[in-house]
C-alpha cells in the first residue's frame, strides 16, 4: 500500500496493516469541487410550523435514503467498517461480544461488533453505513469513549454508562411498554437492521401511503400525518416514530454522503501530503480511514476530489501502480507493454503493487487524464483538469514534462 518512501519508514507498518485491500490510489492533483447534489424536491403538505428552510438543501424528510443506497448490503466490508471505528475512536473499535443473529437466535458466539455489523448488513440487505447512523442516533456510540455513569457532555441530564448505551445499542424495543426486548448489542444489531430492511407487517409500504407520528421538533409533541415516498423512508418513521428523521439522515450525510446519491458512484478521496507537497489519493474506504488515523502529521484530509463510475462499461481496464523506492511516490499505467518494461528493466527501483482499480483506454464518454513527468523529483503527475494542465505547461515547463493522456476514466454522473 502506501509508503512514506525508502527504508523501513512508518508508512510501511500502514502497508502490512491495509495489505489485501483493494486500495483505489490515484496521484491524480485537481481543484476539489463541492459534492453534487441535486435540491430534493419537496412535497405539498408538511406539517404546521415545519419550515424546510432550516435544513440543508439536500434534506427531504419524505424522502430521506434512496432504495439503491438501502439495499447496499455490502457497501463496507468488516475491514472497512473497523477502520472507520478506530477514525472515530468509537467505544465500538475494541469491542466484542455475544454475536445474536437473525430473528432471536441469541447466538453466544464472541465477535467484534464490526464483524457484526457487517455480517448482520449481509444478511438483512441493509447498508453497514445506515447501521452505523442509526447506531451514532440512538446512543452515539460512534463518537462515544468508554465511560461510566453520566454522559460524555457534562450538562447532560442522562445517567447512563456505556454499558447501557451498548445494551440498547441500535433502540430496538427499549421502550418502556415494548413487548419485544433484545438487549445486547449483538442482538440490537441484528434485530435493528432486520426491522430497517423488512418490508412485512407494520413495515409494509406503497405509494401515498399515510403515517401518523409524533412531531418532536416544532409541535410540542402533537401527532401528524406524513406520507413517506419510498420504502426506506417509511422503515425509519416505523422504526422511530417521530417526524423529522433529521438525526440519522444528518450523520450519514455527515459520514458517507449525501443518503440520495447514486450509488454506482465511487468517491476518490484526496490528501495532501504535509512533507513533499504531493497529492495523494484513494477510492479506499479502509485506506482512507486508516491514513486519517495513523498519520495525521503527514497527510492532512480534503475531502472527495471526484467520483468514478463504478459500473460503467469503459471502466474495464487495469489500472497498475508501482511503488518508486528512491522517491517514495508511486507511478500508474494503464499500459501493458509499460507494465512490462518497468518489471523486467526498473525492478530495482520500482515495486510492483499490482491493479490500482480499473481506467479505460478509450476516450468515449471518459475524460481523459494527462500525464507529466516531474524531472526534478523524477516522479510522474496526473490531472483530469485541462485548466491544471494548462496551468503547468505554461508556468513549470522546466519542471514538469507532458507526456500527453496517461489513459482516461468515466466519471459518475
Amino acid at each position: 500500500m502506501m509508503r512514506l518512501g525508502a527504508g523501513r519508514r512508518p508508512a510501511r507498518r500502514m502497508v502490512a496493516a491495509v495489505r489485501g485491500v483493494v486500495a483505489l490510489v490515484a496521484a491524480v492533483t485537481l481543484t476539489l469541487a463541492a459534492p453534487l447534489t441535486a435540491l430534493a424536491s419537496y412535497p405539498p403538505g408538511f406539517p404546521p410550523g415545519y419550515d424546510p428552510a432550516t435544513r440543508p438543501p439536500n434534506y427531504n424528510p419524505y424522502l430521506l435514503i434512496s432504495e439503491e443506497n438501502w439495499r447496499a448490503g455490502t457497501s463496507m466490508s468488516q475491514a472497512e467498517i473497523q477502520a472507520f471505528l478506530e477514525l472515530h475512536n468509537s467505544v465500538l473499535k475494541d469491542y466484542s461480544c455475544a454475536e445474536g443473529g437473525p430473528n432471536g437466535l441469541h447466538s453466544q458466539v464472541v465477535k467484534p461488533a464490526s464483524q457484526i455489523i457487517a455480517e448482520a448488513a449481509q444478511f438483512w440487505n441493509v447498508n453497514p453505513k445506515l447501521i452505523l447512523a442509526t447506531l451514532q442516533k440512538e446512543q452515539s456510540l460512534i463518537t462515544q469513549a468508554r465511560h461510566t455513569g453520566r454522559d460524555i457532555d457534562p450538562a447532560s441530564a442522562h445517567a447512563h454508562s456505556t454499558e447501557y448505551h451498548l445494551t440498547n445499542a441500535m433502540g430496538a424495543g427499549v421502550w418502556a411498554g415494548s413487548l419485544d426486548k433484545h438487549p445486547g448489542f449483538g442482538d440490537q444489531v441484528w434485530t435493528g437492521a432486520q426491522k430497517l430492511g423488512q418490508t412485512t407487517g407494520p413495515y409494509a409500504w406503497h405509494p401515498g401511503k399515510i403515517r401518523t407520528r409524533i412531531g418532536n421538533d416544532h409541535d410540542g409533541g402533537r401527532h401528524i400525518d406524513i406520507v413517506p415516498q419510498n420504502q426506506p423512508t417509511w422503515n425509519l418513521y416505523t422504526y422511530t416514530p417521530y417526524f423529522p428523521q433529521f438525526n440519522v439522515w444528518r450523520f450519514y450525510n455527515q459520514w458517507f454522503g449525501d443518503p440520495l446519491a447514486y450509488p454506482g458512484k465511487a468517491p476518490v478521496y484526496r490528501f495532501y501530503n504535509l512533507r513533499n507537497g504531493s497529492h495523494f489519493y484513494t477510492r479506499s474506504e479502509t485506506e482512507r480511514y486508516a491514513v486519517a488515523t495513523r498519520w495525521p502529521s503527514v497527510y492532512r484530509f480534503e475531502g472527495t476530489a471526484y467520483s468514478l463510475e463504478t459500473t460503467h462499461p469503459a471502466n474495464s481496464a487495469p489500472l497498475y501502480r508501482f511503488y518508486n523506492k528512491r522517491t517514495g511516490s508511486h507511478f500508474y499505467t494503464a499500459s501493458e507493454s509499460e507494465r512490462q518494461t518497468v518489471i523486467s528493466r526498473w525492478s530495482a527501483s520500482f515495486t510492483f503493487e499490482g491493479v490500482a482499480y480499473n481506467v479505460s483506454l478509450t476516450p468515449e464518454n471518459c475524460v481523459p487524464v494527462y500525464r507529466f513527468y516531474n524531472v526534478r523529483s523524477r516522479s510522474h503527475f496526473y490531472t483530469i483538469s485541462e485548466a491544471e494542465r494548462d496551468m503547468v505547461i505554461s508556468r513549470w515547463s522546466s519542471v514538469y514534462r507532458f507526456e500527453g493522456v496517461g489513459y482516461y476514466v468515466a466519471l459518475s454522473r
